[in-house]
């Protein structure tokens, strides 16, 4: 906490990652001409903050051109035989705060789905002081604790004993920002489930997905 850097507010949001070409070649890529096994695809038109993903923010009843981005997907998966666990790379999503005035960015990288999101935010609406959080995976290392109302954010990669980001932010506004992003992502997914006939967003997902069986190419 002594370390922390005191930073005025954090941007909150759920991304929806995208990416510009599917690929349907070999897992193995040595000795494959990936051109010939790649398509580019047509990702939305409206402006976005980011190339590579959609912030909720920048929905606003635009959903419907990112249904369409994934229908995309979908219909070349089916063309080339590819189950689910081959695409769902296409339908990640992610958590991310960042200040830019402040320099502060923390991510999320392990974090697929909305519910390891969501596990996280609701955290920080219900806990006033003590741990909000603490996790661990390969090169990643995040803590959240609440104190005198303020947020303090650790990121660090463990392996290499390397700390990224430790700041503090009043706790109110990350409050009101985590209620927003959760409101908003809530009703993305809503939209994009009704799209696509299929929820592949808010948790994993182990089984094939209906809209991968009886959709069309």
């Amino acid at each position: 906490m002594t370390e922390a850097k005191p930073v005025s507010l954090l941007n909150v949001e759920l991304c929806f990652l995208l990416k510009k070409e599917f690929y349907f070649g070999p897992d193995r890529h040595a000795g494959v001409d990936t051109s010939t096994c790649t398509q580019c695809l047509q990702l939305p038109s409206f402006p976005r903050s980011e190339p590579s993903m959609v912030l909720t923010s920048e929905l606003d009843g635009r959903e419907g051109e990112l249904a369409a981005c994934y229908r995309q997907v979908m219909k070349l998966a089916i063309r080339h035989g590819m189950n689910f666990n081959s695409i769902r790379r296409h339908l990640w999503v992610r958590l991310w705060m960042w200040n830019s005035d402040d320099e502060a960015d923390v991510s999320f990288p392990w974090y697929d789905s909305y519910s390891e999101v969501s596990r996280l935010l609701s955290a920080l609406l219900s806990v006033e002081s003590g741990e909000v959080d603490y996790d661990i995976e390969h090169g990643w290392e995040m803590e959240v604790e609440a104190y005198a109302g303020h947020v303090y954010i650790r990121q660090r990669d463990p392996d290499d004993d390397e700390t990224h980001v430790c700041i503090r932010v009043p706790r109110g506004e990350l409050v009101l920002q985590a209620q927003k992003v959760m409101a908003r992502s809530s009703h993305t997914i809503m939209l994009l489930t009704e799209a696509m006939g299929a929820d592949v967003w808010t948790s994993y997902v182990r089984l094939e997905p209906v809209f991968m069986k009886n959709r069309s190419a």
